[in-house]
């Protein structure tokens, strides 16, 4: 049976053959793609994660799976071999540090920006630049709405938060003038 440390070592061979071929930034879309995949189908991850189910049978639907989404070879290989070892729970427990992992061994990072409103697309572009040039990286940019910031701009970068709206200094203003 394999361990968890089992896990960490497949993902960093992972993230080494694919680095090696030049693939890490297919292989981290490979990935990503796949979860998403699983977490919209509770058939496909109960039958991946499932022992009732020959190694042969888990191992014919990952290849499936990445015939149909134009899978790398190095991305199928290493899903069909942690199905097999049986810790295919373990990853789906695992995806969002696998995720960022990859992300960072490929030099992207991701950045989710909430305004109060649409931008257009000349500002959008103003802002992913911006980050480009703060983080160092490229960018797999987020952009989401939400009236009830109520001005400003939220940018969450992997697991960072920069709250630069207005509801947030709002309420840091009514605190200051509540506190005893």
């Amino acid at each position: 049976m394999a361990t968890f440390a089992t896990l960490r070592d497949l993902v960093d061979a992972l993230m080494e053959t694919a680095g090696k071929e030049d693939k890490l930034k297919k292989v981290t879309s490979d990935i990503i793609s796949f979860f998403k995949i699983i977490s919209a189908s509770d058939e496909l991850k109960n039958i991946l994660s499932s022992s009732a189910y020959s190694a042969n049978e888990r191992k014919q639907l990952v290849k499936d799976i990445a015939e149909r989404y134009g899978f790398e070879e190095i991305t199928k290989n290493f899903i069909s071999l942690v199905s097999e070892l049986e810790k295919f729970k373990v990853l789906l427990n695992s995806q969002e540090p696998i995720i960022r992992k990859l992300r960072k061994v490929s030099g992207r990072v991701r950045a989710e920006i909430t305004t109060a409103e649409s931008l257009s697309d000349s500002d959008l572009k103003r802002i992913e630049e911006a980050l480009i040039r703060l983080t160092g990286s490229e960018i797999e940019t987020v952009f989401n709405v939400d009236p009830g910031i109520l001005g400003g701009i939220i940018t969450k970068i992997e697991d960072k938060v920069y709250d630069g709206s207005l509801k947030t200094q709002l309420e840091r203003i009514r605190v200051a003038l509540t506190a005893p």
